[in-house]
């Protein structure tokens, strides 16, 4: 029976069903081995050499891997349970499984190893320490990344088809253009109470995914105070559960969130600009903080009864979104293109809306105290056009309508018109009593 020794050398030897309990292979030669059923738990492998070794439902658990080289070996339904893999190379190894004989990686750590073209399909890496592993180009499928600590780790290029992934930390980590696709419609894929704070998303792409109670703030280093921002730039993230997320001043211009759940989802501080919310599910959400949403796709979006307080919604498009009770204070929202919006009862104090769009727009009831819809200094909409606009009951003190079209708009009731300017309007068909139209 062999005993493994430091610095032994035993390459492309059969070690087939062999059992290295507790023994010291530090260093050791083992490359090409066949090692299949053979059992190496608590053994001592630090820079051993396994590399196009024969792994197959080989037992680590407990083992000392550190510096190892595994690369291109077979470890199909092996078991690396608790086992140390610091600095290890994995690279191109197989370690594919089914879901009823998987390959396990439970709590083992591969702090700063690296897994680059690996195959790990439906391998289980719950409560792994995967921090500054490199998995680029790795295979993914089906694996379990519950409770995993994948800090600053690399996912670029690699594959998550139906993967599931909860309760685990993945800042700082780099999934640039990682695609989230679940073959499963039945089953939604589940990426709940996740942190990608401070993580690279750009150009992420998730599908009916459950990613709720995620949090995409930013990274801050609690030993230097260095603030790392999330990107978010060009993700599509759409028809997924966001409910009680966080994005809160991240970088996430052209984000895709098209019928996505953010209930209760805070927004505070983002930038959005470009993004697309369309038949986005909005209540509770929080778009405080000067929320960048300049040229977003908003057209139907439902935002009643939302805080859009100090929102850059210029350039946006709002057709027929539904602004009742919003609070609009201080939004910027010079040539956005608000045609058929209803803005019953908004409260647009302080907002700009030089040159917006507000055709068969439904103002009944809106707030315009001191608003300012131009660059000037006094409050006005200068520009617009609210044809058929229904300004019932509205507040325009001070408002100046010069030059605005107010064709067949109704002011029926509205407070402030005698030091409203009109100057220049077309008021052709208008309802503004004590105003000649």
């Amino acid at each position: 029976m062999v005993m493994l020794t430091p610095g032994i050398d035993l390459s492309q030897q059969n070690l087939s069903g062999q059992n290295f309990t507790g023994q010291d292979g530090t260093g050791a030669n083992l490359f090409k081995v066949t090692a299949q059923n053979t059992i190496f738990d608590n053994t001592l492998l630090i820079d051993a050499n396994l590399r196009e070794a024969d792994l197959f439902r080989a037992s680590f658990v407990g083992a000392d891997l550190t510096r190892a080289d595994l690369t291109l070996v077979t470890g199909q339904q092996s078991d690396f349970t608790d086992t140390t893999l610091v600095d290890a190379k994995l690279d191109s190894g197989n370690f594919s499984s089914e879901q009823s004989e998987r390959t396990k990686f439970i709590r083992a750590n591969l702090d700063g190893a690296t897994a680059t073209l690996a195959n790990f399909k439906a391998t289980d890496f719950t409560g792994a320490t995967l921090t500054n592993t490199n998995f680029e180009g790795a295979n993914l499928e089906g694996v379990i990344l519950n409770s995993v600590n994948a800090t600053g780790a690399n996912f670029q290029l690699t594959n998550f088809t139906d993967a599931t992934v909860s309760s685990s930390i993945f800042d700082l980590a780099n999934l640039s253009g990682v695609v989230l696709t679940d073959t499963n419609p039945a089953v939604q894929m589940e990426v709940s109470n996740t942190s990608f704070r401070g993580a690279n998303l750009t150009n992420f792409s998730a599908e009916d995914v459950n990613l709720s109670s995620t949090d995409f703030r930013s990274f801050v280093d609690p030993n230097t105070g260095v603030v790392t921002e999330t990107q978010l730039t060009g993700a599509r993230i759409a028809d997924t559960n966001l409910s009680g997320s966080n994005f809160t001043n991240v970088n996430a211009e052209g984000i895709f969130l098209e019928r996505a759940d953010l209930t209760n989802t805070i927004f505070t501080g983002a930038d959005l600009s470009g993004s697309n919310l369309n038949g986005a599910t909005l209540t509770g959400a929080d778009f405080t903080g000067g929320v960048e949403l300049d040229g977003a796709f908003l057209e139907g979006v439902n935002f009643s009864g939302v805080d859009l307080t100090g929102a850059n919604l210029s350039g946006a498009n709002l057709k027929g979104a539904n602004l009742s009770g919003a609070d609009l204070s201080g939004v910027d929202l010079t040539g956005a293109d608000l045609t058929g919006a209803n803005l019953t009862g908004a409260e647009l104090d302080n907002a700009f809306v030089q040159d917006a769009t507000l055709d068969k727009a439904d103002l009944t009831g809106a707030i315009l105290i001191g608003a300012d819809f131009s660059d000037g200094s006094d409050a006005d909409v200068f520009g617009a056009s609210l044809v058929d606009g229904i300004v019932i009951g509205a507040n325009v003190t001070n408002a100046d309508f010069r030059d605005s079209i107010l064709i067949k708009s109704n002011f029926t009731d509205a407070i402030g018109i005698e030091p409203a300017n009109f100057d220049g309007a077309d008021t052709t068909d208008a309802i503004i009593p004590g105003v000649t139209v």
